[in-house]
């Protein structure tokens, strides 16, 4: 016998969880821009693909029909 999750899980369609994705896109071009100032390629690269990552969940999000 299977047991059910009966935990629910917030809903990540809104528009706030959408606002919170491109705000640590933001954070993570600024960290990766500071790194490439201080010559830490490797670093900025990582927040490089931090920031894409963030950027790609964020334009999963639907936006709602304005019919």
């Amino acid at each position: 016998m299977e047991k059910q999750n009966t935990r629910q899980r917030p809903d990540r369609n809104t528009a706030a969880s959408r606002k919170g994705l491109l705000e640590k896109y933001r954070q993570h071009l600024a960290f990766a821009a500071l790194k490439v100032s201080a010559g830490d390629r490797v670093g900025a690269e990582n927040d490089y693909q931090h920031a894409e990552h963030f950027y790609r969940s964020a334009a999963e999000f639907q936006e709602p029909d304005r019919n």
